[in-house]
């Protein structure tokens, strides 16, 4: 078989491939943005790694809310350090940009100061790497290469050359500063080709799917109906 032959193929099983959903990460990093996290609990599948929900309070009380700058949380291994400010600010950026459409889906109103029946969002990135593209659709196609990677998510909770990213997140009365909710999760890609020749692809599908996951919640909280959770 030539070497042509060979490439065609690979490329013809990449485009073949389907959707590639990141996939969350049991295992999570606290980085101390919360500070505390003896509230917070495991809750099953469809839930973030970690959460708190007001027993009392729920969020249908209030249609405004005021978003803090995503904070970047350098710490520890998270891999932030290393990722160039340029790119680091894009995924800020990105991350600041998913909540706002995830509260615009439910037409919440965004407020610049508190006032009544305005909550407050604050959200840390945590954790932040970019898939290795080559090695990541290697992987993903030959069999032996795949079973590997299997073995290491058994192990570690991610694929092998993956992308990942974690966050941390609360949601206050912004007059009180009662805590209404707290989260904190990690995500990691799935071994598919979707998107694979973007290196930070993974990272990417992981906010989308946590804005399409605060809509949702919003959703269900507001008691209406054709509330559609995130896939």
């Amino acid at each position: 078989m030539s070497h042509a032959y060979r490439v065609c193929i690979f490329f013809v099983l990449a485009l073949s491939i389907g959707c590639a959903p990141s996939q969350q990460v049991e295992e999570v990093n606290l980085s101390g943005f919360l500070e505390d996290y003896s509230m917070l609990r495991k809750e099953g599948k469809g839930e973030p790694a970690l959460i708190y929900r007001h027993p009392i309070i729920s969020l249908a009380s209030y249609d405004k809310a005021l978003i803090d700058t995503v904070t970047v949380w350098l710490k520890g291994d998270s891999g932030l350090s290393e990722i160039p400010l340029r790119e680091l600010r894009q995924l800020q950026l990105l991350l600041h940009v998913k909540i706002i459409e995830a509260l615009r889906r439910e037409s919440y109103h965004i407020v610049q100061e508190p006032g009544p029946r305005v909550m407050r969002i604050q959200a840390a990135l945590t954790e932040a790497e970019q898939s290795n593209v080559v090695l990541d659709m290697v992987s993903t196609i030959l069999p032996q290469a795949h079973l590997l990677s299997g073995a290491k998510k058994l192990a570690t909770g991610t694929h092998s050359f993956v992308g990942k990213a974690g966050i941390e997140a609360k949601i206050t009365d912004a007059e009180t500063g009662e805590l209404l909710v707290a989260a904190v999760d990690r995500r990691a890609g799935g071994k598919t080709l979707q998107g694979s020749t973007n290196s930070w692809d993974d990272v990417e599908q992981a906010f989308q799917f946590w804005s399409d996951r605060f809509s949702y919640r919003l959703c269900q909280e507001r008691g209406r109906g054709f509330c559609v959770p995130p896939e």
